[in-house]
Parts: structure tokens; C-alpha cells; sequence
């Protein structure tokens, strides 16, 4: 088999490292890449069209990453319609036209699916069964059911749509100079490698998996059809891109146990069909530049002094959409132990939750929302008093507001049940100027680069995060500043263009092996 060579150690990494002050990143990866032409294959696209005309650009750490990595690629893209908007523009213009990524235009190409197959792709089986799996969330003596509805949703949804996003990588790609390098993203199309790899002889292709990969037992709560199908979908790739090492053990595990494939653990790869799939960890990072200049802009000034109007002594902070996974609720209940425990806090304290509202068109999402604000209302009514609130819940979405508070923090709770990487976690590292201590959940991916420069808890103790939180209010200020220059150093070094290098260099040495480009 074939060692690639650990991307930290090679002189290519270390030479983009080192690169001068205004070397372009694209000049490295373009010239890096064994392909003249690359597409990336995600669920969303990167900006999507305003009913008054023009573009906004898609919303969450997945799309902002995507962006930096297809436009030093030169990549094309290929998206699902997902919107009305994007429906009435393809009525009107095709499904080919040029959208912005961040500097420059991609050519962007959209799967058609009706309303209907989407909503069973994305409502019933993408959220909440793969993500509700992947992220440990079901009760499992209750949920979930596996009825006709979900079998339904599987066969003319979820598989459906995965057809229909690779006959149009297919299509592109034929279109396209030379040997294409297709980069599938996250759980939304594990179907597509396999599909693409049958119709594209001499293609190389990734998927990178944003979210947890769960231990062999846990995806045998889905049928075996779909679990198998799931995973011999991945294993069309050539490599296949995780966020930490735990997700790689368990993804092998889970081919040798689930499907009795023959797995290397040294190589981290996996022997199927007469080809090698590697499995390596990509733990994604941010823009730290693009950051930081954000970070110091006129609209997060504005929004700063708004917050120093109304700070607290002590202020407590977390960035979240209202996913069931982050643990919204549990993070209150810790916060109200803190005030329980140490009343000499209340009103000098103050946790300030900022959310965004996420996936309103599943129930499930929906109760958790109305969960987290009966939760705030009797915390609220229970230790507040005149002048004083003790959680301050605001559901919106500001970046500039969100960069505020990630520089003003004393307390930044990250305390997901489990997460792939959480990007919060990272910004808040970069920009934080209060010198704030982050207290972050051993299961969030992020932690394994973290963790010696946070505060770890177990994100189902509300004892030990309650304590966490008193640990890192009253923590000395010089051990607060080794923390955080530690935890700044991290992401500076792991930034955005680290994340992308690393796989390039994957792609380019699996291109360079002999033998290895069996369809």
C-alpha cells in the first residue's frame, strides 16, 4: 500500500508555510494539483440569489471554507436547488451560470431536484437521521422508528438526489480539460463518489465529512441497506477526509466490522473492490487574516460599544445555532448551578446567548428552540433581580454582533454533545482581547488540537461545566494569558490554508503512485 507522507512533515508544506507576504495560495495549490480541472460538490452553493437580484452568500463555516478552497483551486461547483429563489433563476437562466466565491467568479452548476425530493433528501433523512446518527443524539429506546415514511424518504429522496448531483458532476466533468478532481462535501451526498467513480474512469475523488464519524454500533441504528450503501458510497473515493483522528479510527472500524473489508491501521486505509481508499484527518480552520480584519472593522466596533454599555463584571459567552447537538440547555443548567453555588457572582455575571435559529422546518429543531427559551424564562425568574438578568438570550444572526462577543468574552462555553470541529471554538481562540479562558467539550473536535490551552468538561456533567465556568472566572490573570496565546497560536498556524494544503499534498502523492488509479 501506499504511505502517503504525512503532510506536517513534507518540505511542500513547510515551503507554503514560509511563503513571502503576498504569495498567493492559488499559485501553490494550481501548480500542486495532478489535474487541470477540479470540481467541488456540495449540498449548497456558494452564494445564492436575493429575490431584489444579485447574491448572499451562504450561511455557516462549511460554505465560508468551501469558498477559500474553490477558489484556489480554480474549481468548478456543483449544488443542489434548494430554494424557490434558485428554482425561478434556473427557470430563467439554466442551470449554468457564474456565481461569486470571494475574490473571483466560479462557474456554478445545480441538480434539479422538485420540492419534494428535496424535502425527504434534506428534511427527513439528511436532518435529523444521518445528522441525529452522527452526532450520538437519538433516545435509543424511543427513537428512531424506521417506518414506511423513512424507507420512502431513503429511495425517492436521499437516493434520488445523490443520483441526480453525480449525473451532474458527470456532466461537468465531461465538459471539462483533462482528468477531473471531484471534492465531495459532507453527509448530505455519501452516495456520490461510488456513483461518479463508475461513470469517470481516472478521476480522483475526496469527500470531506464536516461532522463526527460514530463508532461501528452506532450507525446499526440504520437498516443495513442504508448503512451499506452509505459507506460503499465513501469508499468510491480515493481518500476520504475527516476532522480528527477518532474519526478515522472509527470510520475504519466501522469498514471492518460493519462491511469485513480489510483495513491497514498504520496506512489508515482500506482494501475494496481492488482499490485503496486512505482515510486521513483534515481538522478545518478559519481565514485567520480575512478573520482578524473582520474582527477590527467598523461594524464590530459599532457593535462593541453597544456591548460596553450593558456589560457585566463577568461576561459569559456562547455563538451557537439551536442545534440539539450544541447542548444549549445543558450550558444553562451549569450556568444556574454556578449561581446556585456561588451566589456572591449574582449580578456581577451575566451569560449572554446569542443564537441562530436552525432548521425551523423540522419539529424536532423547533421543540429544542422553544426548550432553550423555557429554560432561559425560569432561570431568569428565578435568580434575577432588579437591574439584573442572569442570561441575556438573543436569536438573530449578526456576524459583526458574534464578533463582538467573541472578542469581549471572560467565559466562552463551547459545550456540545459532540461536534466535528466547531469553528466557534477557533474564532473565539483568534480574536479574543478580554483575555477570556474558552471551556470546551472533550467530544468537540476541535479539542484534540485545543486541548492543552482550554478548560475541558464532560458535556453531559452540569457539575463539572458549572465549575469549569467558576475556574475560568476567577482564574489569575497570567494563567488566562498563557492560555490564550496558546490556544491563538494554534489557529494561526492551522489556519485555513494548512487545511487545504495538507489534503492537496494527499492528492498530489496518491496521483504520483503507480498503480493505484484502478476505476
Amino acid at each position: 500500500m501506499l504511505a502517503m507522507t504525512s503532510s506536517s512533515d513534507t518540505p511542500f508544506l513547510e515551503s507554503v508555510e514560509r511563503r513571502r507576504p503576498g504569495t498567493s495560495l492559488r499559485g501553490y495549490v494550481t501548480r500542486t494539483l495532478p489535474h487541470s480541472s477540479a470540481i467541488v460538490v456540495a449540498n449548497r452553493a456558494p452564494h445564492e440569489p436575493r429575490p431584489e437580484g444579485g447574491f448572499t452568500r451562504g450561511a455557516g463555516g462549511v460554505i465560508t471554507a468551501l469558498l477559500t478552497l474553490a477558489e484556489v483551486a480554480g474549481a468548478d461547483w456543483v449544488a443542489c436547488a434548494r430554494t424557490d429563489g434558485e428554482r425561478a433563476l434556473i427557470e430563467e437562466h439554466g442551470t449554468t451560470w457564474n456565481a461569486p466565491l470571494i475574490r473571483t467568479e466560479t462557474r456554478l452548476h445545480y441538480a434539479t431536484p422538485t420540492p419534494e425530493q428535496y424535502e425527504q433528501y434534506y428534511s427527513v433523512i439528511s436532518n435529523p437521521v444521518l445528522w441525529f446518527v452522527q452526532h450520538y443524539l437519538w433516545d435509543l429506546a424511543n427513537q428512531p422508528v424506521i417506518n414506511g415514511r423513512i424507507h420512502r424518504a431513503w429511495n425517492n429522496g436521499y437516493v434520488e438526489v445523490n443520483k441526480q448531483m453525480a449525473r451532474k458532476v458527470v456532466e461537468v466533468a465531461r465538459g471539462l480539460p483533462g482528468r477531473p478532481l471531484v471534492m465531495v462535501h459532507d453527509y448530505q451526498l455519501y452516495l456520490v463518489p461510488k456513483l461518479v467513480r463508475e461513470q469517470l474512469q481516472g478521476a480522483i475523488i475526496q469527500h470531506f465529512v464536516h461532522i463526527p464519524w460514530p463508532t461501528p454500533q452506532y450507525w446499526k441504528v440504520l437498516p443495513r441497506e442504508m448503512r451499506d450503501a452509505i459507506l460503499h458510497g465513501l469508499l468510491g473515493c480515493d481518500i476520504v477526509g475527516f476532522q480528527t483522528s477518532l474519526d478515522v479510527r472509527n470510520f475504519l472500524m466501522t469498514c471492518e466490522e460493519n462491511a469485513g473489508l480489510a483495513v491497514d491501521e498504520r496506512e489508515k486505509a482500506v482494501l475494496v473492490d481492488g482499490r485503496v481508499v486512505y482515510a486521513r484527518a483534515y481538522p478545518i480552520s478559519i481565514d485567520v487574516a480575512s478573520t482578524t480584519r473582520l474582527a477590527y472593522s467598523h461594524g464590530v466596533m459599532v457593535e462593541e460599544r453597544k456591548l460596553r454599555d450593558w456589560r457585566p463584571e463577568h461576561l459569559i459567552v456562547r455563538i451557537d445555532r439551536t442545534d440539539p447537538s450544541k447542548n444549549i440547555v445543558r450550558g444553562f443548567l451549569a450556568y444556574e448551578k454556578l449561581l446556585a453555588h456561588h451566589p456572591e457572582l449574582k449580578g456581577r455575571v451575566q451569560f449572554w446567548a446569542f443564537l441562530q435559529p436552525s432548521r425551523q422546518d423540522v419539529a424536532v429543531y423547533r421543540n429544542y428552540v422553544r426548550k432553550v427559551r423555557q429554560t432561559v424564562q425560569r432561570i431568569n425568574a428565578q435568580y434575577g433581580a432588579q437591574g439584573w438578568q442572569p442570561i441575556r438570550l438573543e436569536l438573530g444572526e449578526s456576524v459583526r454582533k458574534a464578533m463582538a462577543a467573541m472578542r469581549n468574552f471572560d467565559v466562552l462555553v463551547v459545550n456540545s454533545v459532540y461536534d466535528g470541529l466547531n469553528l466557534v471554538a477557533k474564532e473565539g481562540a483568534l480574536i479574543n482581547r478580554s483575555d477570556g479562558v474558552i471551556v470546551l467539550s472533550e467530544n468537540v473536535g476541535a479539542h484534540e488540537e485545543l486541548q492543552p490551552h482550554i478548560l475541558s468538561v464532560n458535556p453531559f456533567d452540569i457539575e463539572a461545566t458549572a465549575n469549569a465556568m467558576h475556574q475560568a472566572i476567577v482564574m489569575g490573570i497570567d494563567e488566562k494569558r498563557r492560555r490564550n496565546e496558546g490556544a491563538r497560536d494554534v489557529v494561526r498556524t492551522s489556519d485555513i490554508a494548512r487545511w487545504i494544503t495538507r489534503q492537496v499534498q494527499d492528492i498530489r502523492d496518491l496521483a504520483a503512485a503507480p498503480g493505484l488509479r484502478a476505476g
